[in-house]
């Protein structure tokens, strides 16, 4: 019996960071893999100061090509006046949408996808999103999203889909094995060979070697360009410089820097990532500091990691929804449970606190003016002075009297670990994206593709073809 072609098509996120949707296809069966939104804060409409319109957001993310416009995907209702588009629910196509982790370039949009299409992703990452859902951080449009299993492989139609664990600086993060009647791919979402867990790292490569990988779609986000001094051809490498900071070098960089700074201890994280959550909290206890969350924070603490030594700060929106009868369950239960930290307690003796601030709430340091401190931005937002709001946020400082230092680490791989890792899984053609110079990532053991938008590839005896 003749088997169906299959084909391959790149909608975004070749040379930007994030915003990566390619879909495969074979017979009637679709695949769909990531579905986020493209990190680019100098240049996105949408900047958190324009009100979105709930009620057309899919139709305006569409004129706005913030997603993609692929049929079959989202419904006549959502469409709206964007009529040119086949609706889910008028579509052939049997498809399913694969993420491989939870940070927004990589999902914001899934949820205006059709809540019949299944969206898989991790039980882990299944497990944050639904405590991220319950602190209001979840993506527009509520829907139903299916777990899966690491190296637990499931079907859709001739598709054999395996998850496999990644080590990236956030839960849940895979790469996804897919074999395909053409041939065998290996999709890798974000991942990194520097942070805590180099066991899971090691053996998502010795794994995927085992499976075999015909094409290779790889993550480059740290590639740099040859204007930027990388003008000698990319070596594999997978040690470790020595002057790279590693989450395990971060608890005591930290310390160093709270020691020598006396006053206020402030930082800002992303709570996404549960490992830097944690190492917060044991830095408090380095430095005999009281760990103060935010409740948002306090909840992702306590619901996931079921850490209970910190105290909850109090700020002006909590307190008004406190004195409103506002507060939503999940924050009430919250501050029941955990010593409430106000401004003017910290006031009263602030080398006894290590406290959160967030951007969205770096007005709350205003309250803590001309104590003098740190500051430790640990990747949180905004993630560097490519971020308009950066340099915002250093002139707040300034005024409140914090002195500004950075203690973190990427969540992706350096340029030669991609290199090292691209040399080991060995694979025919190598596609490289979701990077400003994908180029820099070279095939050594095959050839390398850098696709074009809108054509679309076949995939037959294991290459990757032009149609």
């Amino acid at each position: 019996m003749t088997k169906n072609p299959t084909h391959m098509r790149f909608w975004s996120g070749l040379k930007s960071i994030g915003g990566t949707v390619i879909s495969l296809e074979s017979g009637c069966h679709r695949l769909v893999f990531d579905f986020g939104l493209s990190y680019s804060p100098g240049e996105a409409v949408l900047d958190g100061q324009v009100r979105t319109r709930p009620s057309s957001l899919v139709a305006d993310y569409l004129r706005l090509n913030m997603i993609p416009p692929l049929d079959g995907i989202y419904s006549r209702a959502a469409l709206g006046t964007f009529s040119a588009l086949p609706a889910a629910e008028e579509s052939p196509w049997q498809t399913a949408v694969l993420i491989s982790h939870l940070h927004l370039d990589h999902m914001g949009a899934m949820g205006l996808v059709h809540p019949e299409v299944p969206v898989y992703l991790t039980q882990d990452s299944w497990r944050l999103y639904h405590a991220l859902s319950e602190i209001g951080e979840g993506v527009p449009q509520a829907r139903a999203y299916t777990p899966c299993e690491y190296d637990r492989p499931f079907k859709h139609g001739p598709f054999v889909i395996t998850p496999l664990a990644v080590d990236h600086d956030i839960p849940g993060a895979c790469s996804f094995h897919i074999e395909t009647p053409g041939g065998s791919i290996l999709y890798t979402g974000d991942f990194r060979l520097h942070g805590g867990r180099a066991e899971v790292a090691r053996t998502w490569l010795e794994k995927a070697k085992t499976l075999g990988v015909d094409i290779l779609i790889s993550e480059g986000t740290t590639l740099r360009a040859q204007e930027e001094g990388e003008t000698a051809p990319l070596l594999g490498d997978s040690t470790l410089p020595e002057t790279l900071a590693t989450e395990a070098h971060l608890p005591e960089k930290m310390h160093t820097i709270i020691n020598s700074t006396p006053g206020l201890a402030v930082f800002n994280l992303y709570h996404r990532n549960l490992t830097r959550l944690s190492t917060m909290l044991d830095v408090g206890k380095m430095n005999n500091r009281q760990t103060v969350l935010e409740p948002e924070t306090a909840y992702m603490a306590k619901e996931l990691l079921h850490r209970d030594d910190f105290s909850v700060y109090i700020g002006e929106n909590t307190q008004a929804l406190l004195q409103g009868g506002a507060c939503p369950a999940w924050k009430s239960n919250i501050l029941a449970q955990f010593p409430h930290v106000t401004a003017a307690l910290i006031r009263s003796n602030p080398e006894q606190y290590f406290v959160q601030n967030s951007y969205v709430n770096c007005l709350e340091l205003l309250d803590l003016m001309e104590i003098g401190g740190c500051y430790i931005h640990s990747n949180g937002m905004p993630l560097g002075p490519f971020d308009p709001a950066h340099p915002r946020l250093k002139k707040l400082l300034e005024r409140v009297g914090l002195s500004y230092h950075y203690a973190g680490t990427s969540g992706h791989a350096l340029p030669q670990h991609l290199q090292y890792a691209c040399d080991t899984i060995a694979p025919k053609v190598l596609v490289p994206l979701h990077s400003f110079n994908p180029g820099r990532l070279q095939a050594n053991h095959g050839r390398q593709l850098l696709p074009e938008l809108d054509i679309y590839y076949r995939i037959e005896n294991g290459d990757l073809l032009p149609l």
